[in-house]
């Protein structure tokens, strides 16, 4: 996993907060240390995130628009770290781009899942 220790902001977040929404551009990432968040593409329920997970990754990494809204579920704690803050991070541990794949990697098969439940639902 990526320690972001030293280059986070801690923030601790109510039910119902709105992280980042779909459309708009990246601005860093966040690290969920606790909690929960819904992830909603076009004001459908995608996805769940837990403690441990990276959210605003894919976008950052691609310097596309977010394709989803991240919105507590509970009250979260969060470390946001910069967007190119996190980038110059990546140059100054390029160990880190091993584990930044295999999260990406993660995240699009996590994507086929939901897809092929959606079609299985049909």
């Amino acid at each position: 996993m990526i320690s972001l220790e030293g280059y986070e902001k801690i923030e601790t977040w109510p039910a119902g907060k709105v992280l980042f929404r779909e459309g708009t551009k990246p601005t860093g990432v966040y690290f969920l240390h606790s909690g929960d968040v819904n992830l909603s593409f076009s004001s459908k329920p995608l996805l769940s995130a837990h403690a441990g997970e990276i959210l605003g990754l894919t976008s950052v990494m691609s310097g596309h628009a977010h394709d989803s809204t991240a919105t507590t579920r509970s009250t979260s704690v969060t470390g946001f770290v910069e967007l190119n803050q996190f980038l110059r991070l990546l140059e100054e541990k390029p160990a880190l781009w091993l584990t930044v794949l295999r999260l990406i990697s993660s995240n699009i098969n996590q994507c086929w899942d939901c897809m092929r439940s959606l079609n299985a639902a049909r």
